[in-house]
């Protein structure tokens, strides 16, 4: 739509999706002409028509003047003596109003473009501006969905009940606030986090993370891990929950909006309960925390079994000389002397 002028050509009446189309462009501020073509197919009355119809459908949107019957390639007819005959091009209506149009509003509406294609151009940069912005959002809520999932991963919470407060991170949503030009303290931060993680605990989110990580690993993760995996994918589970939401937050210049928290955590909640999302988080997850978790105690079983064998071999080889067992000896059938032939 960068043209000065806009002609908008149809060939009989309006149908919904041109009439929304002709109404949108006069919202925004274009300039248009309505121009009805091909009226070599239809009466005279037919035509008179239809251009009523037009002018009664595009009353407010465009101008009676502004609406035009031409025939830009009339076809051939055949006349009465049996010859075919192809009449002339009849776009002179046309001509006519738009020369008019550009001759009293010319100026006017090459500065009406140019504004437009500003605002364009500055709603272009807005939007840039906002995926950068989300990008670089996006990479913290990622960094601190597997810091903080490894680290409860490798020493779980006594009671689940303190999952949600312990994925929400402060410094993750002081770090959000700054990519969106707001400078949070962390008590700030941590504010807002607790009241979000109170939010997931109240909806029952935390109950629903946990059953849909559960069900998810349960076939690839082994007996032993699976307690403290569980707790380690669901709380990155819901930092990301968490992180996401708080995106929302800042992105609308620190506004809940009219659903408040509770709606964006919900929405944000049902998006990574697909599952595809499901698949890929979870994924990521084993290759991010299960696999570790894994090594590290696989590691300490093999430095354990490796500990005792090593007792077991000192016990062997190290036997003190005074704790050797020495037979019970007995003499008493044995000769003492040589025996004396003189005795």
């Amino acid at each position: 739509t960068e043209a000065n002028l806009l002609l908008f050509v149809v060939d009989n009446d309006l149908q919904n999706s041109e009439y929304t189309a002709v109404k949108s462009l006069a919202e925004i501020g274009k300039r248009s002409l309505v121009v009805f073509n091909k009226i070599d197919l239809y009466t005279e009355e037919d035509k008179e028509a239809i251009v009523v119809r037009l002018r009664e459908r595009l009353l407010g949107i465009v101008s009676k003047i502004d609406i035009v019957a031409i025939a830009a390639n009339p076809q051939s007819v055949r006349l009465e003596s049996g010859e075919m005959y192809l009449p002339e091009p009849d776009t002179m209506p046309l001509i006519r109003r738009m020369a008019a149009v550009l001759r009293a509003e010319g100026e006017d509406l090459i500065a009406d473009n140019i504004l437009l294609q500003s605002q364009r151009l500055g709603e272009e940069a807005r939007r840039l501006i906002d995926t950068q912005r989300r990008r670089q959002a996006d990479k913290v809520v990622e960094r601190f969905q597997w810091i903080g999932a490894g680290v409860i991963a490798v020493t779980p919470l006594p009671v689940v009940d303190v999952l949600a407060t312990a994925a929400v991170n402060a410094q993750m949503v002081v770090e959000i606030g700054k990519v969106y030009g707001c400078e949070l303290n962390l008590e700030r931060g941590q504010e807002l986090a607790m009241s979000l993680a109170k939010t997931l605990a109240g909806l029952g989110i935390v109950e629903g993370v946990i059953k849909i990580i559960s069900t998810a690993l349960q076939l690839t993760v082994a007996t032993f891990l699976i307690g403290k995996a569980i707790q380690g994918v669901s709380a990155a589970y819901l930092t990301r929950i968490a992180g996401k939401s708080f995106i929302e937050y800042f992105r609308q210049n620190q506004d809940w909006g009219d659903g408040g928290m509770t709606e964006v955590v919900q929405r944000q909640f049902q998006l990574v309960k697909k599952d595809e999302f499901v698949k890929s988080f979870v994924k990521d997850a084993i290759t991010k925390i299960v696999e570790p978790l894994t090594n590290i105690y696989s590691s300490d079983e093999e430095a354990e079994t490796k500990s005792e064998s090593y007792q077991e071999e000192a016990e062997i080889n190290y036997r003190p000389q005074s704790s050797k067992k020495v037979d019970d000896y007995d003499d008493w059938e044995t000769e003492s002397r040589e025996k004396r032939e003189d005795w």
